[in-house]
């Protein structure tokens, strides 16, 4: 029996695989429109990653891929916090021992990201 006999899809695997899209601009003023390609929860913080579009934004990948397949180069993860009034805010993560357990996580949630991503194309 396949599990699409049992009406399951690829992305049913992807618990918290979104198409929301934010706005970003960072520091330099740069405007960014990005799509939340998967967001989750470890160790008590949320987290979002985004593919980038175009290769203006490869230089803002913080993981990157060994997928030689891939078209891209990574992807960004950014931990959501608050600012100083309570705001949510997105946080580069600049700590390298939390990006890698953030890295790993999303491997063993969703694989190879790069198969992903080439799979969708």
């Amino acid at each position: 029996m396949d599990l699409k006999d049992l009406g399951i899809q690829g992305d049913d695997f992807l618990p918290s695989h979104s198409s929301e899209e934010i706005d970003l601009v960072d520091e330099e003023g740069n405007t960014y429109l990005w799509e939340v390609f998967y967001s989750f929860t470890l160790s008590g913080s949320e987290y979002l990653v985004f593919i980038p579009t175009s290769e203006s934004e490869y230089h803002l990948v913080n993981v990157e891929l060994d997928d030689p397949e891939s078209d891209v180069p990574g992807y960004i993860v950014l931990r959501i916090g608050n600012d100083t009034n309570g705001e949510e805010i997105l946080e580069e993560i600049l700590d390298p021992e939390e990006l890698e357990e953030v890295a790993e996580f999303v491997e063993a949630e969703i694989g190879m990201l790069g198969e992903f991503l080439n799979q969708e194309e």
